[in-house]
Order: C-alpha cells, then sequence, then structure tokens
C-alpha cells in the first residue's frame, strides 16, 4: 500500500514515469547500438559453407604484416564506393565488403573500412583520381595507403569461367596482394638521370638556376605521391632500390655501352637501365631529341622497340597555329583501339566528343624495332615478352621531313630552322610509344611488368608543354605515371592465387550453387531480424544472423507504461 501510495502522489509518479521513460529510451539506444556493431562489427554467424564471411586462418597469418607497419600514424583505408544497404544487396560487393569489416576488426588499429557514395558525393574520392577525367564508380573499391592507392572493381575480387559465371571468391588473396602492394614502400622515389646533359631538377639544390627548366615535370610527379631525387648514371652504380620511375629528360650525350670499359667489374650505363628494367620490373619515362644521334643510347631504345627516325614531323592539317609555332608544333591523334594501351590510360579524354589537346612540339616518330610485329620474345628467353604499343600518332597529313644538307635544324642562336627539308615519310606516324615487358612469375602466376615511355621530342616534359594548362599534356602524362610507377607484391598463394601451384586455387569455390543477385529477409520465430546475405539458389541453411532489438519490443514497453498509469491511477 505504502508502494501504491508513493506512486500514486508526490514525487513517485514522476519517478516512475522516468523510470518508464529510460527504459524506453534504454531499448532504443540498445537497439541502435547492436544494428551498429551488427553493421560495422560484424556480429554475425557465418553458416556458409564456403565460410564466405569468415577471414580465414591463411588470411589472418597473412596480414599480421600490418601490425609491423612502421607509421604508427598511418592506417589502411579500404573505401567502398556506395552505400552500406547497396553493398550488402549486391552480389559481387557483398563478400568484400564483409571480407573488409572483418580484417577492420581484427586490426582496428591498423586497418579501418569506410563507404563513399560517388554518385551523389563524386568530390569525396577526388584525391583518388590519376587525372581530373578519371571515372571512379560505384562498384569501385578504394585501397589506400597515405598517398598511395589502388582502385579495384569489385568483379576483379571473383573467378569466373569461359561463360562468366562465377566459381570462386578470390578477394583474400586480391585484397592482400593489394594492402602489400600499397604499403610495399612508404617512400616511392622518382629520379632524374644525370651526366649526360639532361634536363633536371635537383631537390638537393633548390636555387639552382636550371631547376625553373624542369619544374612542371618536377610538380607532376610530387603531384603524383612520388619523392624526386637524382641519380648520377655515370657513377657506375645500380639504379636505387626505392626507384620506382626513372626520368631520362633530353640527354645531350650518349651513354656508354659495354664496349666502352674493359673491367670485371664495370657495368655499362646501357646495362644498368636494362637490369633496372629486366631484374626490377622498373619504369622509364624518355623523352629525346630526334636529331641528336646517340648512338649507344639509340641502340638501348631501340632494342627496346623504339626506332626513332632522324626526322621533324610536320602537319599542316592539325597543329596550334593561334600559338605562332608552325606547323611542327602538331596535334596528336588519341588511339580509339577499345584494347589498346592508350586507351588503358586516356579513354575518358578521347570519349570526348571535343577532347583537350595532347601536343607535341618539334618531334620526330618511332618505327616500331619489334620486325613486322609489335611483339618480340626477349632474348635469351621463350617466355617473356616485349609488347611496343602506340601512345599518340600524327594525324593521315602528317610529314616527315629529313634535313637535306645535314647542317642540322638548329640556328646558331639555338632557333628551330625549317629552311632545309626534304620530305621523306607521309601519313600516320607514332610519334609516341609504350614498350611493356611482361614476365610471368613461376610460383604465383602473375604478370610481372616494366615500362618504358619514349616521345621523340626534346620538349615533350618542358614546361611549355607540360606546363600549359590548356593542353591535356599534363593530365595524361600523370595519369600515365600514376599506371608505369605502381609497386606490384603479392601476397602468399596460400590464400588462392591464380596459380596452379596454390593449394586452394582461386580461393574459396562456390559449392554446387549459383548466387543470387539479392539477399533475402526473413523474421525469425524468435523475433531476430535474419538476413540470408549469401541469398543461395540451393536452400541450405546458409544464412547470418544479426541481433537486432525490432519495433515489437519498443511497442511492448510502451504498453508497461500505459499498464502501469492506468493500475495505479
Amino acid at each position: 500500500m505504502k508502494i501504491k501510495k508513493f506512486i500514486r502522489e508526490g514525487a513517485g509518479k514522476y519517478i516512475a514515469l522516468a523510470v518508464i521513460l529510460l527504459v524506453v529510451v534504454g531499448l532504443v539506444a540498445l537497439n541502435l547500438l547492436l544494428s551498429y556493431f551488427g553493421s560495422q562489427r560484424l556480429l554475425y554467424i557465418d553458416l556458409t559453407p564456403e565460410e564466405f564471411y569468415t577471414v580465414s586462418d591463411a588470411m589472418e597469418e597473412q596480414m599480421q604484416f600490418v601490425e609491423k607497419l612502421e607509421d604508427k600514424e598511418k592506417k589502411i583505408k579500404i573505401t567502398f564506393c556506395t552505400d552500406p544497404d547497396i553493398l550488402t544487396a549486391n552480389q559481387n560487393l557483398r563478400m568484400p565488403y564483409f571480407l573488409a569489416l572483418g580484417l577492420a576488426k581484427l586490426h582496428p588499429e591498423k586497418i579501418e573500412v569506410e563507404t563513399v557514395n560517388v554518385t551523389y558525393n563524386p568530390t569525396a574520392v577526388s584525391k583518388y583520381k590519376a587525372n581530373s577525367m578519371t571515372r571512379i564508380n560505384p562498384t569501385d573499391i578504394i585501397i589506400s595507403y597515405g598517398d598511395r592507392y589502388r582502385i579495384v572493381g569489385a568483379d576483379n575480387m571473383w573467378v569466373s569461367d569461359s561463360t562468366g559465371e562465377l566459381y570462386s571468391f578470390n578477394g583474400e588473396y586480391r585484397m592482400a596482394t593489394i594492402m602489400l602492394s600499397v604499403t610495399a614502400k612508404e617512400r616511392p622515389v622518382a629520379y632524374f638521370v644525370t651526366g649526360h646533359g639532361e634536363t633536371y631538377y635537383d631537390t638537393q639544390n633548390p636555387t639552382r638556376v636550371e631547376n625553373a627548366d624542369a619544374q612542371a615535370i618536377y610538380d607532376l610527379l610530387t603531384e603524383r605521391g612520388l619523392e624526386v631525387k637524382t641519380f648520377d648514371i655515370t657513377e657506375g652504380k645500380l639504379v636505387p632500390e626505392d626507384c620506382v620511375l626513372l626520368v631520362i629528360n633530353n640527354p645531350r650525350e650518349d651513354y656508354h655501352s659495354d664496349g666502352d670499359r674493359m673491367s670485371l667489374d664495370y657495368i655499362s650505363e646501357t646495362e644498368i637501365l636494362d637490369r633496372y628494367l629486366v631484374r626490377d620490373q622498373g619504369a622509364i619515362m624518355v623523352a629525346k631529341d630526334p636529331t641528336i644521334k646517340l648512338h649507344n643510347f639509340d641502340l638501348f631504345l631501340y632494342e627496346w622497340g623504339f626506332d626513332i627516325a632522324d626526322a621533324i614531323v610536320s602537319d599542316e592539317e592539325y597543329y596550334l597555329d593561334q600559338s605562332g609555332g608552325g606547323t611542327d608544333k602538331i596535334i596528336g591523334a588519341y588511339d580509339t583501339d577499345t584494347d589498346s594501351y592508350g586507351m588503358a590510360i586516356y579513354e575518358e579524354y578521347a570519349s570526348l566528343p571535343s577532347a583537350p589537346p595532347m601536343v607535341f612540339s618539334k618531334t620526330g616518330f618511332i618505327n616500331c624495332a619489334f620486325g613486322a610485329g609489335y611483339t618480340t620474345n626477349e632474348p635469351g628467353t621463350v617466355t617473356v615478352n616485349r609488347n611496343y604499343a602506340p601512345f599518340f600518332y600524327t594525324s593521315g597529313y602528317a610529314v616527315a621531313y629529313t634535313d637535306s644538307d645535314g647542317a642540322g635544324k638548329y640556328g646558331g642562336d639555338g632557333a628551330y630552322n625549317v629552311g632545309y627539308h626534304d620530305a621523306s615519310t607521309h601519313g600516320r606516324m607514332d610519334i609516341a610509344g609504350v614498350t611493356t615487358r611482361m614476365a610471368i612469375d613461376q610460383y604465383t602466376a602473375e604478370y610481372e611488368y616494366s615500362y618504358i615511355f619514349c616521345s621523340p621530342s626534346a620538349d615533350a616534359f618542358s614546361n611549355a608543354i607540360l606546363g600549359n594548362g590548356s593542353y591535356a599534356n599534363f593530365e595524361i602524362m600523370s595519369a600515365l605515371v600514376e599506371n608505369i610507377s605502381r609497386i606490384d607484391a603479392y601476397a602468399s598463394i596460400e590464400l588462392g592465387g591464380t596459380s596452379f601451384n596454390s593449394p586452394n586455387l582461386g580461393g574459396k569455390p562456390i559449392l554446387d550453387v549459383s548466387i543470387s543477385s539479392e539477399p533475402i529477409y526473413e523474421t525469425t520465430d524468435e523475433g531476430l531480424y535474419e538476413i540470408v546475405l549469401s541469398g543461395l539458389t540451393s536452400g541450405k541453411a546458409t544464412t547470418y544472423f544479426v541481433v537486432i532489438l525490432t519495433v515489437p519490443a519498443i511497442i511492448a514497453a510502451v504498453g508497461i507504461v500505459v499498464r502501469v498509469k492506468r493500475k495505479y491511477r
């Protein structure tokens, strides 16, 4: 009776109501908390026979490397480019998403997962674009570490057969491989090669007047997250291990070859470049004046596919007449073959109705040095290929001119002299090219790539060309640098690489069932909210459970409030 009186009268009534309200608020908060932990902290039971949603023991062992990363302030960030509800509904995105959440749960101090809707907020991922035209899709996954990142489509997390049917989830191997790659070298470096009259930027001597001549290419490299240093190739040392890109900008003197010096421990300068490309999966960018003959260096380029003609190209149909530079400042034609190397770099530009101009000044042209084809086996091998690909062309109206009297194409004052021309070649010509060296790792069955880009123009990396914002040169060369300067590392094939040496070829196989495109939602007898995330059509009990206190619980709590009020009124 005293309790009833206490509740009916005075402060007791308000205390009872407050307690009831706190219970209701607590239930709502608990519901939200459990919902959050259910989506972000993986309060799930994986009942799929493939264990799709469970981080394997091999993956846990592989991921121990993240705890050894030296930078305590950095995290590996895994960014999904759409909302969580879409991620869980999409068959290709669902499993990579929950794999990422599982890894973040295991290594919360080193790995974080975020979702960004790039459809409504495209600027949120603008820092991950190689150029302003790069397209990032909602099905893309961005894995980043500091300034280094990789963008991979969700489809690449799966293995499919010749008909396109998915048969294995290879997400653990792919995810670990990309994480190893973005963390492989803390400070990737691009080196300007020096020693033979090259134009370069010396960061150790910032007051050097000549630095201004390489400001644009220096800015491009640093914007791509690369540290910039110099490498004096005349010292006879191998390319530093932290190098991801060598820049050879307009050499004026020839390089030494094997026959130049007689010493058992001597490594020629062209051999240094060869070893870097062959042994280190390196990348080189070359800008060379076609009118200067450098016998040894030209032979090195020839062996990598670039036969540079001693000529200057003019195009009276596609040139920048408004600049007053003459018909030798021409507009390059995009390679619009959808399977070409060029389209892989600048597809967004080439697909525009009015594409920005890619300008080439005083350029020569390239003939592929690989005989009748564009591919050749590497000398001494039968499995390693060097593939030459045009990067930009002239139009079909171009003409190449040679100097009739051998006097050279530059006057005594350094000005370009067009007075002595013999027409030698007509039609479309390559004015930039890329040779890719492809070798297959015998253990992982992954391709290992080396790249060398060549432009037969002394001005290819100049401020006048790269630094002109009305041209597409800076953006396209930036995308090229992004592509060829990547460092690849590979996860253990125990995770399911594509090598036949792998004990788990292709990752986690789908067990005699197919995956539906939509999840199935059901309510269990216990009032729990059940999400059939795998959506397997075989009817097997392959489900995830997430504990969520739903609306009926809140209604019940409100009922208690009404009952108490009526009973003790």
